[in-house]
């Protein structure tokens, strides 16, 4: 058994309720593939949003977690998450991390987890992701979605890149600097595209492990096209189009967003896979690194909801801490 120090990191397995359908023996499982992992002292926490009682139960009941945070508002994963980051550092104390998992991902061996936390431990990083089996986002590197492929050696994400965000650790410094880990204007899609600026804007790289590959199972619609939304359906709850990259809580709005002349000329980018907005190269090093200080100015200003626009604390949620 691998030890890290207590409050190393805080592993956060999001469910979803919206849909109506019951995953609880999926989320079981999964769980499960977590606490079998062979290094310990981390805080496991759910991060529930409108998932029944029952439900709930069955994971307290049947698995080792920490600490539940059962939101009753239907409200986007990028909230939900974040809420759920910042009522277990209210309980257990800081951290210097959080893992990522949507309710889709299971562990394929008992060394993943540690792996993944040393290669965070390894470099300047402020995300680590893991490989998935399905929906990882190869288009992004112009590859084939469907063709599968694996890494041979780790990937550094470049500046306007991305992949999907399904099994992902997040450096505590992007919590500290930006006050939430997930930029919370978006209700559904894109996300991942603003990552590389949220890192390189504070001097940090993001880098996906060839070393470990977990398993993504996901829901499609019926009628819909796959569009990886794990086996919730939480963004597609929202009932915005997949595809759709100005679905935002007002006042926000990213048409708006990318055309301010700030962004621009601190190197801000946006879905540059559909070539939305094209950051400009000058902006940033040759490590990847902004050379500025006002792009992470421009990032937390524009892409974090502010307290006057949504308030954390008014959110209604039930906690459970294991005894």
């Amino acid at each position: 058994m691998i030890t890290m120090a207590k409050n190393k990191m805080l592993v956060v397995y999001n469910i979803c309720g919206i849909s109506g359908k019951d995953n609880s023996d999926y989320y079981v499982d999964a769980i499960n593939t977590i606490t079998s992992q062979d290094c310990d002292d981390y805080v496991l926490a759910v991060s529930a949003c409108r998932n029944p009682d029952y439900q709930i139960k069955k994971i307290l009941e049947n698995c080792k977690v920490d600490f539940v945070n059962s939101i009753d508002d239907v409200l986007p994963v990028n909230i939900t998450f974040n809420s759920t980051v910042r009522e277990a550092v209210k309980t257990f104390g800081d951290f210097e991390a959080f893992l990522y998992l949507d309710s889709g991902v299971k562990f394929t061996s008992k060394d993943q987890l540690s792996k993944l936390f040393s290669l965070y431990e390894s470099g300047n990083y402020g995300m680590v992701s893991a490989q998935v089996d399905s929906d990882f986002g190869w288009c992004w590197f112009g590859l084939n979605e469907y063709s599968k492929p694996i890494l041979q050696e780790d990937l550094i994400i470049p500046v306007g890149k991305a992949c999907n965000l399904h099994c992902q650790i997040f450096s505590n410094e992007i919590f500290n600097y930006y006050n939430n880990v997930l930029p919370d204007i978006f209700r559904s899609y894109c996300t991942e595209s603003t990552f590389s600026f949220i890192n390189a804007a504070i001097r940090k790289k993001w880098i996906v492990s060839s070393a470990v590959r977990v398993h993504h199972a996901f829901n499609v619609p019926a009628g819909r096209p796959d569009d990886g939304d794990g086996i919730d359906g939480h963004s597609s709850g929202f009932k915005a189009p997949p595809g759709t990259w100005d679905d935002v809580f007002p006042p926000h709005s990213m048409k708006e967003i990318i055309q301010k002349e700030d962004g621009t000329k601190y190197g801000f980018g946006y879905e540059e896979l559909r070539s939305i907005k094209l950051h400009d190269p000058e902006c940033f090093d040759l490590d990847g690194y902004c050379i500025n200080e006002q792009l992470k100015t421009f990032l937390k200003e524009n892409l974090f909801l502010k307290k006057e626009n949504f308030n954390y604390d008014t959110i209604n949620h039930k906690t459970y801490k294991r005894r």
